[in-house]
């Protein structure tokens, strides 16, 4: 990593000004996602480390998301650095590419201060390893009746208990098959209901999407996926002495 000291020239500007273009299509589309996370690999970001620390390996600062966990904070531009910065910090730069695989295991977040993205572990271990990045979207909630999942895929519960084998977060998980009372005529989906501790909500919705979406190519049913709080009870339609968690974490005795 490198010390950023002084403004950067044109070209660095202009790098910048893309790269923060790029991040802008990337919010709306799937194709531009993908292109912006090429660029990023290549671009130089740039991180807070303490102004005190001359290890020869830089520790980085991280921050107190406000959903609870912590998580490393990263920058486009120097300009957007310097903002968020503060006297007990220096900024360094760094390709993308030495950011992602000399912080994995950690939780980074891209221009916190701009409404930016949070990077969890596991999309980056699967995107430096594979090159493969899930495609999330939020929906709003309806109503649908759960029963026991007859017709899932045989690789959907082994995949979905891997991808939780070290979340501990998680504390069980469901998997069901959907109908709607409403209309008879629309053909069933499968619901994955994870419970889990919400500072962590997201995080486990995005690393079962991202085990599975790769395996979904062929797949001509809708999966579409749930979390639920761990200190709340479980909703009433989970009551049903058929239904049973597909995975369940063992506590330490």
């Amino acid at each position: 990593m490198k010390r950023s000291s002084k403004p950067p020239g044109r070209g660095a500007r202009a790098a910048e000004a893309e790269l923060e273009a790029s991040f802008e299509r990337a919010r709306d589309s799937a194709a531009e996602e993908r292109a912006f996370f090429e660029r990023l690999m290549d671009a130089i970001v740039y991180v807070h480390a303490p102004v005190s620390d001359d290890a020869r390996t830089p520790r980085l600062v991280q921050f107190r998301h406000p959903d609870g966990f912590d998580a490393i904070p990263f920058f486009t531009s120097l300009g957007k650095a310097q903002v968020a910065g503060s006297a007990a910090v220096k900024i360094l730069g760094v390709s993308g590419r030495e950011l992602l695989a000399g912080t994995r295991g950690a939780t980074l977040m891209l221009n916190p201060n701009d409404g930016g993205v949070v990077l969890y572990p596991e999309e980056i271990a699967t995107w430096l390893d594979r090159g493969f990045l899930a495609r999330v979207e939020r929906l709003a909630p309806v109503e649908f009746a759960v029963r026991p999942a007859q017709s899932a895929p045989t690789w959907l519960a082994p995949a979905i208990n891997r991808s939780l084998e070290h979340a501990h977060f998680v504390s069980s998980a469901y998997l069901l098959e959907t109908h709607s009372s409403a209309c008879a005529e629309q053909p069933p989906g499968l619901l994955i209901w994870l419970v889990v501790d919400l500072t962590f909500a997201e995080r486990a919705a995005r690393l079962v999407t991202t085990a599975i979406q790769p395996l979904c190519a062929d797949l001509d049913v809708i999966i579409d996926l749930a979390v639920h709080d761990v200190s709340q009870p479980l909703p009433a339609g989970l009551d049903d002495a058929q239904i049973s968690p597909i995975f369940t974490r063992i506590k330490p005795i």
